[in-house]
This record gives C-alpha cells, sequence and structure tokens, in this order.
C-alpha cells in the first residue's frame, strides 16, 4: 500500500484515532506493507493543514498506536520523512507559528500552488531562505527518522520526488548554488545522499528504500530529458551501491499517467522543450539499474497500474513489487 497524505492530524499534527483506525483496518484486510503517509522531519507547512510531523517523544507516542494497530492485524509499516522545501506558503498556520523560516537550497520560487486554506488562495512563496547548511537538515532527518524507530516503524521509505526538498537540490533550475551542494549532479546529490546514509545508520540498509520518479514534473520540478538521464544514472547507482532494501520506482509525468485517473496530469502537458521520448517509462531506462542478478535492491514501481499489468510485471520478472495508492485506501476492504 502506498503512501498518500491524508488530513487528519487535527491535534497538534499528530495521529488521531482515525488515523490508527484507517491504517490498522488496512492491514487487517490484507495489506502486508504499508507506507505511511508522508510525515514532516521539522515545523514545515505544506498545501495540507493537518498533515503528521515527528519531531517530539509527543509524536513518538502518537504514532506508536499506530504501528501497534498495523503489527496487531500482521503488517508491517515503513515511515515516509518529508520536507517539503520551496513547495510551502509561510502563512501556513504550523510554519507561521513556529516562526520556521521556508528553506530551500536555492531562492528559486516554484511556479503553482494553491493554499485552499488561506484566504486568496495564493501559490507558492517568493519568501525563500537558502539553506545555509545542508548538514542541520540531514541532522533533522536523523533525528526524525530515530524518533520513528522507537515508535515502532519497521523501515523507512525516504521521499525523493514531487518537487520537494530533494527534489529542489537534485534539479539544476532548483539548485543554482556554486559551493559543494551545487553545480555538477556529484554536487547536487550530495544532499540526499548524506540524508540516506544518516537513515541507513538508524535502520540499516535492508529496512531502509527511497521512492524516486526520474520522469516528474509536479510542483515544477520537470528537466530536460539528458539532464534526467545524467543525474538519475548517478543517484540510483549511488543508491544501489548502499544496498538498501528498494527503490519505488514512480513513473509519475509520463503519458501513462495523463491517461489514466490523475486530473492534475491530464489537464498540465509537460512544459514545451522538457518532453520525454514518446512511451517513455523510467522503468525502461533505470530499472535493469536496480534489478539484476546479485542486486540486493528490490525494484518496487507505482502509479496508475492495474491489477492486470502488475500481476504481468511482477510475472514477467521486470519488477520485484507494486505499489498501490488511490485503488487501496478509499474504503477497507471489510467495509
Amino acid at each position: 500500500m502506498a503512501s498518500l497524505t491524508r488530513n487528519r492530524c487535527v491535534d497538534a499534527n499528530k495521529p488521531t484515532p482515525a488515523t490508527v483506525r484507517h491504517y490498522a483496518e488496512r492491514a487487517r484486510d490484507g495489506a502486508g506493507l504499508i507506507v505511511a503517509e508522508g510525515t514532516f522531519v521539522y515545523l514545515n507547512g505544506a498545501e495540507w493543514p493537518h498533515a503528521p510531523v515527528m519531531f517530539d517523544e509527543s509524536h513518538v507516542e502518537a504514532w506508536r498506536r499506530v504501528t501497534d494497530g498495523v503489527h496487531g492485524n500482521g503488517g508491517r509499516v515503513l515511515f515516509q520523512p518529508w520536507h517539503p522545501g520551496r513547495i510551502q506558503n509561510e502563512n501556513m498556520p504550523m510554519l507561521k507559528e513556529s516562526g520556521y523560516p521556508v528553506l530551500a537550497p536555492s531562492k528559486v520560487k516554484a511556479e503553482g500552488g494553491k493554499f485552499r486554506t488561506l484566504e486568496g488562495l495564493p501559490g507558492y512563496t517568493e519568501n525563500i531562505t537558502e539553506i545555509e547548511d545542508p548538514q542541520v537538515i540531514v541532522e533533522q532527518y536523523h533525528h526524525s527518522v530515530a524518533l520513528a524507530k522507537e515508535s515502532g516503524f519497521d523501515g523507512v521509505e525516504l521521499l525523493s520526488q514531487g518537487g520537494y526538498l530533494f527534489h529542489n537540490f537534485l534539479c539544476s533550475h532548483t539548485n543554482t548554488r556554486t559551493d559543494a551542494y551545487g553545480g555538477s549532479i556529484e554536487n547536487r546529490a550530495r544532499f540526499p545522499l548524506a540524508v540516506l546514509d544518516a537513515i541507513i545508520s538508524i535502520f540499516g540498509p535492508q529496512s531502509v528504500g527511497v521512492k524516486l520518479c526520474p520522469s516528474d514534473d509536479y510542483n515544477d520540478s520537470a528537466v530536460p530529458f539528458p539532464e534526467l538521464t545524467e543525474t538519475y544514472t548517478y543517484y540510483i547507482n549511488q543508491i544501489v551501491a548502499r544496498e538498501v532494501g528498494f527503490i519505488n520506482l514512480s513513473r509519475r509525468g509520463c503519458d501513462v499517467s495523463r491517461e489514466g485517473t490523475d486530473e492534475y496530469f491530464k489537464s498540465n502537458p509537460r512544459p514545451k522543450g522538457l518532453e520525454l521520448p514518446g512511451g517513455y517509462e523510467p522503468v525502461q531506462q533505470f530499472g535493469g539499474m536496480i534489478k539484476y542478478p546479485g542486486s540486493k535492491t528490490m525494484l518496487m514501481v507505482n502509479h496508475e497500474y492495474s491489477v492486470e499489468e502488475a500481476e504481468r510485471v511482477v510475472r514477467e520478472g521486470v519488477v520485484d513489487l507494486v505499489a498501490f495508492g488511490r485503488p487501496f485506501i478509499y474504503n477497507p476492504v471489510g467495509g
């Protein structure tokens, strides 16, 4: 069961009884492996007003009720740490109350956004503070993931897509730094790989996965195809070299996602000059770098897979796992 952001953490951004029931019911009804919703590693403020946080012991206690509920029904659950980077507005309540700035690798505003709970439906902010020392954010991830382990999570799926902080570092148009974290792809990948190493130090490599979407164009994250190829060839090789448990390779942004049920992508074509080759899917380009004889990293895929297609790609040995989001979590099987 894939992660999908919920809006149920109405008690100081902590999981509530509704959150506990949501995950426990789906473990009961057959979700053997659940990736929990994206969870802020600090007091940030994306477009979801009641998204969860993992920041202090009160969050640990609330999340422990979730993991206990999943484990009690025979399931396993992964933590998905999240930092939205530039995809924020400083007037969202949690961010405004904390006084924490909108942080990104560079002061480059994201196009788009619609903060429905704010007056006037503003977009993404121009008020961005450049991260002075990325190691500070690495420590925030380390702290949050350590709390996740304390609360009973079985592992981590590291979110590295969607135009959020990792994407901000990886993309050349959102990362204009001239220090060791900008410029070459080796430098632009330095921060996400440092976070990955910090998480591995807590859970070990086989209990850690990374969710990627090379074809993503969400939140102003599309890049030219040559940059996509260079960036993810290097990045995936580095991740696989760490022998993580899995890479979740999403195909969001491809033609198939626009033909499916995702209304955003059907109505928002890729920007001119950033088109993908016809029929492109990331698994065709990068799958062999992940799934090969002797690899210790499994290949998971997601985004607009039918049951029939999922069964076929697993049966044919193209992938090891397929994650389902919306079709799975609309309602538990048991009603």
